[in-house]
Formats: C-alpha cells, structure tokens, sequence
C-alpha cells in the first residue's frame, strides 16, 4: 500500500491543521523510502542555518526520521528521540494490515533545560556535515517540556485513530508484548545471577498462575507469566519447540483450572481446541507469547464472568430469603445458609450487591411495610410493631422517626388519606 494512497494530502491538512492548532508543531508524513511525502509546515532549521543544502546531513534527517518512526512501530506508542543536530522530535507510526507503511514526524523543538547549550550543540553537530559558515544568530526554535512533549505525541497518535488511519488496539498489544518481552529479559537475568531449582522454578509458578485464574486475577496471572516465561526460556536454552511444548502444556493445565473455577466444560471445548492450534501453527517466540497473553486473558475473562454470575446468585437467593421473612426474627446465619456463603462472605457480598448492610437492609425492609402499614390499615402501633417485625412500639417509633424523621403517628396523620390503597 502506498503511504498517499492511503492518506491523502486533504486528510493530511485536515489532520495537519487540527494538531497545528493544539500544539502550534509542525507535522511531516514519511514513507518506508525515507522520502517526505507532505509536510508544508516541516523544520527547516538546516536550510536556515546553512548557506547551501547538504546531502548528507538531509539524508542523515530522513535517515533519523525513519528510525523513530521504526521504533515507535517497535514500541507501539509515540516515540520521543533528537534529530541530526540535536532538537527533540517524535514520531507516530501509520500502520495499515498490520504492517509499518509510514509515520508522522513533529516536535522539532527543545526542552527548557536544553536552551541554554543548544546554540553551541546545534552548531557543533552541523559541523560534521558542511564547511559552510554557519550563522546562529538568527535561529528561532520552540521550547517545550516533556510533558507537552509526553501530551503532544499521544495527541498525535489519538489524531490518526480518529482519522481513521491507525488501529490503536493493534499498537497496545505490541506495547504490551514489548513490556512482556522485557520484564522475561529481567527476570532472565535474575535466573542467570542467582542459578536457582529452574524446575522447582517452573511447577511454583505454574501453580501461581492456576491461582490466579481461578481468582480472575488477569494483572497478577500476567506478572506471574512473565517469570514462568522467563523460567523456560532458560530451562531450554531458548529452544522454541521446547518452549512451544511448555506454553501447550500451561494452556491444557489452565483450561482444567478454569472448569474447577466453575466454567463450563462444554463453553471450553471447542476454545481449546482453536486455542492448541492457533499455538501449534506458531512460527516464532513473539506470535507464541501473543498467542499465549491472548488465550489466558480470555479464560480469566470467562472465570470472572462465572464468578460474577455466581455472585449475583448468591446475592438473589439471600435476598429472596429475607424478602420472604423480613417480618420475623432473621439470623446472619441463616441468611447465610440461604446463599451457601459462610456468615462473613455472605455479609460482604450483600453489601458489595445491595449498598447495605443486612440490619439496615432488614430496617428498611420493616419500616417500608410499617409505612404501608400505617396507610392501609387502622392498626394499632402496637400491633402494626409487631406485624412489621419490630420487638415493640417503642422499637418502631424509634426506627421509623431514624429514617423518616418523623413519628409514625405523625406520618400516618399528614399521608393517609380516606379510602386510599396503596400496593407495597
């Protein structure tokens, strides 16, 4: 795919002029050739500064353009970097099918704490590339922190999604990868120094990992993964089909895991299946550790959706237990029982699910039926206490003046009307 094919010059001002108007930065399109396809508001500090164009020095520009773009493509982020003589520049990789085809380069500026040498830098780095005089009096550049730096490269890069030109999700799984792949080198490193039981090694983690999907824990599975991969990477001395077995192996122990978890045998039958091939069909460590980050976030996605599940009915069956005998004596025990919780489990999810406590769950529950009560009826306090399963009169009075602050005597003079029904 051709770079202007893909962005055309309209979308390019369009895109241009919106990022001019944030940050007052000029933007520059590259391609894989290193040639400048658009850029009208592109440095031109070099021109400026020396009496004729050097070659060499603008192919070492598009050369150093090209290499942030590269890595920024590495990374999956915006890339912060110098050019040839020395000013701060970021770049933006243009993905299509996956593929690097281009970037966006910007900033071409310095950080505060640069202005005060930059004159003498900018003037030493030129001298490797023309035996021009060369006159900085006149030199005019923008001073930017490194956090409008940080701000204006992800504003670029929001930019090219929002003109539809780059798949961010695309870019984050490759950030993610490259984090991944760097805390495995740390951890590599670790293993080397300390020579530790790298077997012993391998069984802890697994078991750690197994743990963590059964929590539904995907932050501490994904830790703990890393240290694993680091683990056979050194076990097998890098050898991919050692590891390619490993990662199989992992994968079958973690489904069996997420059926103990409660999901369904069936649900991951097939997903296993697809899961093991998709593996098997890996031709190097980077697509296998991909695959492998995809597969364990979704088993840890379908733990958390049962678990979720099996909250919400535990939540509903005590719920519908005190529903049907907020009137009588209710026990936290009991309540309990009706979830198939221990006392203090079910008391924390019925407050995580309905925002209360039991007791004030269960006062709620009394006083809006001593309300309906008081209403719908000519009963006395007495009785109506009772009905509504206070302890007596007094209990309720003081209950009810608590949440409606006001006595229910009060309450029923100033709501109840004559022949008025009211469903609870």
């Amino acid at each position: 795919m051709q770079l202007e094919k893909f962005i055309t010059k309209t979308k390019f001002n369009l895109l241009s002029e919106k990022y001019l108007t944030k940050t007052g930065l000029p933007v520059t399109l590259i391609n894989l050739k290193e040639e400048i396809i658009y850029g009208q508001n592109k440095c031109n500090l070099c021109q400026q500064l020396l009496d004729k164009e050097s070659k060499v020095l603008k192919k070492r520009c598009r050369s150093q353009m090209m290499k942030a773009v590269e890595e920024a493509f590495r990374w999956g982020e915006g890339y912060i970097t110098n050019c040839p003589l020395g000013l701060i520049m970021f770049a933006v990789p243009v993905i299509f099918n996956k593929k690097l085809i281009g970037g966006f380069l910007s900033g071409f500026a310095v950080f505060p704490e640069m202005k005060k040498d930059i004159s003498e830098e900018i003037g030493e780095n030129l001298k490797k590339y023309s035996d021009s005089k060369i006159n900085l009096r006149n030199m005019s550049l923008r001073v930017i922190s490194l956090k409008k730096a940080r701000e204006y490269v992800a504003y670029l890069l929001n930019l090219t999604r929002r003109f539809q030109i780059n798949d961010l999700n695309f870019l984050l799984a490759r950030k993610e990868s490259h984090v991944q792949q760097y805390k495995i080198a740390n951890f590599l490193e670790y293993l080397k120094e300390r020579s530790p039981d790298v077997a012993r090694k391998i069984l802890d983690k697994q078991d750690e990992i197994i743990q963590k999907v059964k929590l539904g824990d995907k932050t501490g599975a994904r830790e703990i993964l890393n240290e694993f991969l680091g683990s056979i990477f050194f076990e097998s001395g890098m050898n991919f089909e050692i590891i390619k077995v490993r990662i199989i192996e992992l994968v079958v122990i973690i489904s069996r895991a997420a059926i103990e978890a409660g999901v369904e045998a069936k649900e991951l039958l097939g997903l296993n299946y697809s899961y093991l091939t998709e593996l098997n069909k890996a031709t190097d460590t980077d697509e296998l550790l991909h695959k492998l980050s995809e597969i364990l976030e979704n088993f840890i996605h379908k733990v958390s959706l049962t678990k979720e599940k099996k909250k919400k009915l535990k939540s509903l069956q005590m719920s519908e237990y005190i529903n049907r005998n907020f009137t009588n004596k209710i026990t936290a025990e009991e309540v309990a029982r009706a979830g198939g919780l221990s006392v203090s489990r079910a008391l924390h999810l019925f407050k995580e699910e309905t925002g209360l406590s039991l007791s004030k769950y269960l006062k709620k529950l009394r006083i809006d039926y001593g309300k309906y009560l008081l209403l719908n009826t000519d009963m006395s306090l007495a009785d109506l206490a009772a009905e509504a399963g206070f302890f007596d009169q007094s209990h309720f009075t003081k209950t009810f003046k608590k949440f409606e602050k006001m006595t229910p005597s009060d309450f029923r003079r100033k709501y109840k009307e004559p022949n008025l029904l009211i469903s609870p």
